[in-house]
C-alpha cells in the first residue's frame, strides 16, 4: 500500500527524520477494472484512475498511489478508511474517533487528502460517483465499502474535476472492486486490544462464479463487521489526562501543562451551591447537606482555575463521561455483475446494500443557572435553617441531571444503490459506455436521555399543598407534573423522571441519481503513436432532506435545537480529453506525450463552470519518467451550505461605525465607509442596543457560488536498470483555492464590511441597519466566497525489492510528505492570514517505513508510521505556555501472513506494538484522531477459499 516512517530514512534522506515508509504498493502504475470484451481483433485499451481515456499503457500524468486489497487484508482491517489513514498524503478526517464531537457524524468515515477538508476530496467506486454518506453533504462514507470486495485503491494528487466534475480539488479515491471471482471465500478476523475496550471482528462471504457458456458473471460479498467503543476511562492516557492551566507562578510561562484529572469545583451530580457565608456545599446519597470536598482543593492560579479541583475533589469529572471512539456495526451487501451479450457488447450492474449503527455519547443534562426557592418542598432541614439563617431566599443548585443518564444518540444508516450499465466496442478503434445510477441514504437518529426544558423547571419547583409535595404550577400539575427531587443523586422518583426525561428523533434522506454517456478512442495515428480522445456526458441530480421532532423545532428539549433542511441541486456536463502523443524513440526522447481535459458544467445552484487540466508525461530515457500538471478544478456548494435550514441566534455586537471603533481602523477605509451612510462625527447606538442581545438567524446561503483551485505538480519516476527492482519517485504538489466557503460571523461582517474598499461586498449583506437610527437591528451567519488556501509540499517515495535466492525475498519501501507551506485566510484581509505549517493538524512531515520478508509460504512485515514534531499554535508569542511543542511520534506494527495451501491463508500481527500513546502534552488530546486511541492490539484472521 503506502507509506511511513523507520529510522533508517535518517540515513537515505536526511530531511527524513520525518520520513517513513510505505506499504506493498506500486507508486502509480495501476490495472485495469473493466474486464476485456472477448473480441481478438481489438486491440486491449486499458482504463487509468484520472482519465477516461482507454489506452494501450497504464501510465497516469497524475502522481498515484495504489493500495491493494490484498494488503488491507494482511494488516487486520476492517475498514477501507483504515488503510486511507495511514497514508502520508490524508489527514485524519471524519472517523469514530473524532466524529462524535458533531450531531448525528456518529461512526462515520470520511477520508481527506491534504488536510483540505473532507468535502474537497472526491471518492469514486469503480470510477464512478456513489451517493453521500451525510444528509446534506457530499462526502461518501467508507463503512459502505466491504474489504473483502476492494481489488485495490488508487489515490490520485491534484485537481481531478475535468475529468470528475465537482469535488476532486485536492484529489481522488477511487475504489476499485472485484468483478470476476470464481470461488468461495470465507474471511473471518479479531482484533483484540491489550485494554479493554475497541475490540474488532469481521466475517466475510465472498462467492462468484461463470454460467450460460461464460458470458454472465458475478462477484458478490457479504460482510458484517463489528467495533466496540472505547471509554476515556479505558485508556491509561485518557484516565490520567493532560491539559492546560494558567501558571500560578507569576514569573512563569502563562500557561503550563497539568497532569491528572481536573474535576468541576462547582457541579456535580449530587447538586452544589455557594451560600452567602462563603462555603460551598453538596448532598450524600441520602440527600443529607454537607460541606463539598474540594480533595486536593481549588487548582492555584488566576482565571479559570479556581474552577477546577483536584483528582479526589467529588466535583463533576468529564473523564466519567467521556467516549473516546463510538462503537459501530455494519452489515454491507455487494453484488457486481457482468452479461455479455456477445463480443463486443456487456451488460454490468452493481448493488449495494449497507445498515450499520452508530452511537455517539456527551454529558447528562446540566444546569449551572438552576434556581431553587426556600419553600421547596425536598429541601433538606439543614439546608433550609441553613438559608434562614443567611437570609436566603434562593440557591443556585449547580447539578450534572445523571438521573437521566448521558445524553446518547444512536444513528441507524441504510444506504442502497443500483448502478446499470452498457459497454463495448463501437468498431475497433473506438468503445462506449453508458451507465444509469441511484443512491439513496436513510438516517434514523434517536436522542436518549433528553429532557423537556419547561418540565424541568416545573418539576424542580416543588412546594407543600394540604400535606402533599406538588408542582407549584397549577397548570403544570393539570398537564400530570410529577415534582422532583434534585437533592443528592438517586434522589428523584421514577415517576418524575419519566415525566421529564423523554427521547426525541430525527430522519433524514439522501438521493442521488446520476447518468453518463462515454466514448473513447483514437481520432488518428501521429508519427508518435495514436491520438487518444474520450467525451463524455453527464447528468446528476442530488437532494437532501431532514425531519425532525416537532419538540426539537420548537426548541423545548434541552440544548438541542434541530431544524429541517430541504434542498436539491441539478447539474448538466460535457467533457473532452486528448492523450497526445509528440515524439518517440529519439534522443533524449524516448517518449513524449500530452493530455489534455475540459469539462463545462451547469449547476441549477451554482450557475455555469469550468475546469481544465493540461498534462506532460516525458521520458527522456526507458527508465526516468517526468511528469508535470497544471489544472483548475472547481467544488460547487453543498445542500447544507446552500439550503442550510434557518435557526434564531444572539450576538452581542461591535459597531465598528459607533465614535470610538471607527477611529480603529487598519486603514481609511472604515471611516470613509461608515461617513457615507451618515455614521460618523460622534455617533453612537444608544446604551440599550449596547446592553441587550441582537437577534439574528443562522442559515445557508443560496447564493454561494462555487471554489476554485488551481493547482500543479512537478515530479519524476525512476527506476534505473543498473539497480534490479529499484523505484524512486519525487512530486511537488501545490494548491491556490480561491472563493472557499467559510462560516462568516455577524462580528466579522460588521468589520470587513467597513474596513473593504468599498461597501460593494458580501459582508455588508449579511445585517441590516435601522434607516432612522442606524442601529444593527438583524443579521445572518452564513457560509461565503471568502476564504482562501495556499498550499504545498513534496512526496517523496522509494522501494527496493532484494532477491535473497533460497532465503526469500525481502523488500523495502519508503513513502513521506513533506508540508512545505500551508496558508489560510478565512476572509481575505491580510491580517487574517494564518501560516499553520508545523501546527498540530499539519506536521511538517509524515510517513512510513515497511519491510517486508517472504519465504515460500511465509510472509512477515514489519511498518512504522511516522508524524513529525509539531506545535500547538503557530502564532503564540514566546513564554505563553511550556507546552506548545510536542515530540515526534512514530508507531510499529509487525504483522504476518502464512498460506497452509491453495485454500486457507492465516493472519496474524500485532498493532501499535510498542504500546505507544500519544505525547503526553495538551495539544495531542484534542481528539481529532491524529493519534491512535487503541494501544496495543492483536489480530488473527484466516481466509479460506473454495
Amino acid at each position: 500500500m503506502s507509506h511511513q516512517n523507520f529510522t533508517l530514512a535518517c540515513k537515505l534522506l536526511p530531511l527524513t527524520a520525518a520520513i517513513l515508509a510505505g506499504s506493498v504498493f506500486a507508486n502509480d502504475e495501476p490495472i485495469s477494472n473493466d474486464e476485456p470484451i472477448a473480441n481478438e481483433n481489438i486491440m486491449e485499451r486499458i482504463k487509468v484512475t484520472g482519465s477516461k481515456i482507454k489506452r494501450l499503457n497504464d501510465l497516469s500524468v497524475s502522481p498515484m498511489t495504489v493500495i491493494s486489497g490484498e494488503e488491507i487484508a494482511d494488516l487486520g482491517l476492517n475498514n477501507v478508511s483504515d488503510i486511507l489513514r495511514l497514508i502520508p498524503a490524508t489527514a485524519a478526517g471524519f472517523t469514530p474517533d473524532n466524529a462524535n464531537f458533531y450531531p448525528f457524524a456518529s461512526g462515520v468515515n470520511f477520508t481527506d487528502l491534504r488536510n483540505l477538508d473532507t468535502a474537497r476530496t472526491l471518492v469514486l467506486v469503480n470510477g464512478r460517483r456513489f451517493v453521500s454518506g451525510y444528509s446534506g453533504q457530499s462526502e461518501v462514507d467508507l463503512n459502505t465499502i466491504p474489504t473483502a470486495m476492494v481489488e485495490r485503491i488508487d489515490v490520485i494528487t491534484g485537481g481531478a474535476s475535468a475529468v470528475y466534475g465537482s469535488d476532486a480539488i485536492a484529489g481522488v479515491v477511487n475504489i476499485i472492486t472485484r468483478t470476476d471471482v470464481d470461488l468461495l471465500e470465507l474471511d473471518v478476523s479479531y482484533t483484540q486490544p491489550e485494554q479493554s475496550g475497541g475490540e474488532q471482528g469481521q466475517v466475510s462471504l465472498t462467492s462468484g462464479g461463470r454460467f450460460i457458456d461464460n458470458t454472465l458473471s458475478f462477484a458478490f460479498n457479504a460482510t458484517y463487521a463489528q467495533q466496540k467503543e472505547i471509554r476515556e476511562d479505558q485508556r491509561d492516557f485518557l484516565d490520567n489526562p493532560v491539559t492546560g492551566i494558567n501558571n500560578p507562578d507569576p514569573n512563569g510561562p502563562a500557561r503550563i501543562a497539568y497532569e491528572g484529572r481536573k474535576p468541576y469545583a462547582w457541579r456535580n451530580e449530587a447538586g452544589t451551591f455557594l451560600a452567602d457565608d462563603g462555603n460551598r456545599y453538596t448532598f450524600d446519597q441520602n440527600g443529607n447537606m454537607k460541606l463539598f470536598d474540594f480533595g486536593e482543593g481549588i487548582l492555584e492560579g488566576p482565571g479559570s482555575n479556581s474552577s477546577f479541583c483536584g483528582p479526589s475533589c467529588e466535583g463533576y469529572d468529564p473523564v466519567n463521561y467521556g467516549l473516546a471512539r463510538a462503537p459501530l456495526d455494519r452489515l454491507v451487501l455487494m453484488l457486481n455483475t457482468d452479461y455479455h451479450l456477445n463480443d463486443n457488447h456487456r451488460l454490468f450492474s452493481e448493488i449495494t446494500f449497507v445498515n450499520y449503527q452508530s452511537e455517539g455519547e456527551t454529558s447528562p443534562p446540566f444546569h449551572n443557572q438552576n434556581t431553587i426557592q426556600a419553600d421547596n418542598a425536598f429541601l433538606p432541614d439543614e439546608t433550609r435553617q441553613l438559608m434562614t439563617d443567611l437570609n436566603m431566599s434562593t440557591i443556585n443548585l449547580a447539578r450534572s441531571d445523571s438521573e437521566f443518564g448521558s445524553r446518547t444518540y444512536h444513528q441507524d444508516r441504510q444506504t442502497f444503490r443500483f448502478l446499470l450499465g452498457i459497454d463495448g466496442y463501437i468498431n475497433e478503434n473506438w468503445d462506449y459506455m453508458v451507465h444509469v445510477q441511484r443512491g439513496e441514504l436513510l438516517e434514523d437518529t434517536v436522542w436518549k436521555g433528553q429532557i423537556w426544558t419547561d418540565r424541568y423547571e416545573q418539576a424542580k419547583d416543588a412546594i407543600y399543598e394540604n400535606g402533599n409535595i406538588v408542582c407549584r404550577d397549577a397548570d403544570a400539575r393539570a398537564n400530570g407534573c410529577v415534582p422532583m427531587n434534585l437533592f443528592g443523586v438517586g434522589q428523584a422518583s421514577q415517576e418524575s423522571i419519566d415525566w421529564v426525561g423523554t427521547e426525541v428523533g430525527r430522519t433524514a434522506k439522501t438521493i442521488q441519481t446520476s447518468a453518463e454517456a462515454t466514448v473513447s478512442g483514437s481520432l488518428l495515428e501521429l508519427p508518435a503513436g495514436y491520438l487518444y480522445a474520450a467525451f463524455s456526458a453527464e447528468y446528476r441530480k442530488e437532494s437532501s432532506s431532514t425531519n425532525p421532532d416537532q419538540a426539537m423545532i420548537d426548541n423545548t428539549i434541552f440544548g438541542l435545537q434541530i431544524l429541517p433542511l430541504n434542498g436539491e441541486f441539478d447539474v448538466t456536463e460535457f467533457a473532452a480529453e486528448l492523450n497526445i502523443p509528440i515524439l518517440d524513440d529519439m534522443p533524449l526522447v524516448h517518449e513524449l506525450n500530452a493530455d489534455l481535459a475540459y469539462r463545462w458544467m451547469d449547476y441549477s445552484s451554482a450557475g455555469q463552470d469550468d475546469a481544465w487540466k493540461i498534462g506532460l508525461t516525458w521520458m527522456p530515457i526507458e527508465s526516468l519518467r517526468i511528469r508535470a500538471t497544471n489544472s483548475k478544478s472547481v467544488r460547487a456548494p453543498n445542500i447544507s451550505e446552500l439550503y442550510g435550514a434557518s435557526s434564531q441566534t444572539f450576538a452581542n455586537i461591535t459597531d465598528v461605525c459607533d465614535a470610538i471603533n471607527i477611529e480603529l481602523g487598519p486603514n481609511d477605509n472604515r471611516k470613509k465607509n461608515c461617513q457615507s451612510i451618515g455614521l460618523g462625527n460622534g455617533w453612537n447606538p444608544s446604551q440599550n442596543w449596547y446592553q441587550q442581545m441582537t437577534a439574528g438567524e443562522l442559515t445557508g446561503n443560496s447564493e454561494l457560488k462555487a471554489e476554485v483551485s488551481h493547482d500543479y505538480t512537478l515530479g519524476f519516476v525512476y527506476q534505473p536498470e543498473f539497480i534490479d527492482d529499484f523505484l524512486i519517485s519525487l512530486d511537488y504538489w501545490a494548491f491556490d483555492i480561491t472563493d472557499a466557503i467559510a462560516f462568516a460571523y455577524v462580528n466579522t461582517a460588521v468589520e470587513y464590511c467597513y474596513d473593504s474598499d468599498s461597501l460593494s461586498n458580501d459582508y455588508c449583506n449579511l445585517f441590516v441597519r435601522d434607516s432612522v437610527s442606524g442601529e444593527i437591528t438583524d443579521f445572518s451567519q452564513t457560509p461565503v466566497n471568502t476564504a482562501s488556501f495556499n498550499v504545498k509540499g513534496l512526496d517523496i517515495e522509494l522501494a527496493y525489492g532484494l532477491d535473497l535466492r533460497e532465503a526469500g525475498v525481502l523488500n523495502f519501501q519508503i513513502v513521506s510528505s513533506y508540508l512545505e507551506k500551508w496558508e489560510y485566510n478565512p476572509t481575505g484581509f491580510d491580517a487574517d492570514l494564518r501560516s499553520d505549517v508545523g501546527r498540530y493538524d499539519k506536521p511538517r512531515w509524515t510517513g512510513m517505513f515497511i519491510a517486508d520478508w517472504q519465504y515460500n509460504s511465509l510472509k512477515l512485515e514489519a511498518r512504522s508510521n511516522y508524524r513529525h514534531s509539531i506545535v500547538g499554535s503557530t502564532t503564540l508569542p514566546e513564554g505563553a505556555n511550556n507546552y506548545n511543542e510536542v515530540p515526534s511520534h512514530t508507531t510499529w506494527d509487525f504483522t504476518g501472513t502464512y498460506d497452509f495451501d491453495d485454500h486457507l491463508t492465516v493472519r496474524f500481527g500485532v498493532r501499535n506494538a510498542f504500546d505507544l500513546p500519544p505525547p503526553r502534552n495538551p495539544n495531542s488530546y484534542y481528539g481529532w484522531g491524529y493519534y491512535d486511541t487503541i494501544g496495543r492490539a492483536f489480530f488473527l484472521g484466516a481466509n479460506y477459499r473454495l
